[in-house]
């Protein structure tokens, strides 16, 4: 399996694995299977349609088969952060090539560019881009800048359980606000979890200053008044709510 890796400006690396051609196959066919059927659907409901509009009704479906054709894609991909359905069945996901959630803007220039993908049919200039680049992108994915990755499973850092187990932290784990979650980014919660994963192959230095810049970002983002981590380091506190953070799913 192909790793992108990513290099921030701390010097700490952070490693993805690439999908491959075959896994990014059977995710579109599953797509292209569940757009089909939407399709069919609307087809259905056109030819019944076209009794009563005629003419109309052909052209309705016509527009309606580019928007769903196109939109679906753009949809789930900006709904379910990189993720279709067919994607989510195989553990794939589209990030930005430094590892990052995707903006509106990639999510619609990597989609609109599918249809270059399609010609000359059946997709046969995407999957020559993804047979042939290094990275299996395909012009997509060259011109939005983003990678097709699979999605990590990681089960829960056994540290962060015992932190959570005992003691004042798990108790001011307990007292995190409900909607944590929604005040954290996504790629807030990523970097959490990475950093207290990668703890122990920090320097000293650099492990200091990771954690308290994280640490303060958590501190904005969560009222004090709401959760009282004032007498927690800076370490501990990150430990503390990404544990909980994870727990809660």
């Amino acid at each position: 399996m192909l790793d992108h890796r990513v290099t921030t400006p701390e010097n700490v690396d952070f490693h993805f694995t690439l999908a491959g051609p075959g896994t990014r196959f059977l995710a579109w066919v599953a797509d292209l299977l569940l757009v089909g059927m939407i399709l069919t659907l609307a087809g259905g409901i056109a030819g019944t349609a076209s009794v009563l509009v005629g003419a109309y009704a052909e052209a309705i479906f016509a527009v309606f088969s580019f928007v769903v054709g196109t939109g679906y894609w753009i949809a789930f991909e900006h709904r379910w952060q990189g993720r279709t359905p067919g994607k989510r069945l195989f553990g794939l996901r589209v990030v930005g090539e430094q590892g990052l959630r995707l903006d509106l803007g990639q999510v619609v220039l990597r989609n609109v560019l599918r249809i270059v993908d399609l010609v000359p049919g059946f997709g046969a200039v995407g999957a020559a881009f993804i047979a042939l680049h290094p990275e299996h992108r395909r012009l997509g994915d060259l011109v939005a800048g983003t990678l097709v990755i699979r999605e990590r499973r990681v089960p829960a850092p056994e540290r962060l359980r015992s932190i959570l187990g005992a003691g004042p932290g798990r108790v001011a784990a307990k007292l995190l606000p409900l909607d944590a979650r929604r005040r954290l980014t996504a790629e807030q919660r990523d970097l959490m979890l990475d950093l207290c994963l990668r703890r122990d192959a920090l320097d000293d230095g650099t492990r200091m200053q990771l954690f308290a810049t994280v640490a303060a970002d958590i501190r904005d983002r969560l009222d004090p008044d709401e959760a009282p981590f004032g007498a927690l380091s800076d370490e501990k506190l990150v430990l503390i709510a990404t544990g909980e953070l994870f727990e809660r799913g």
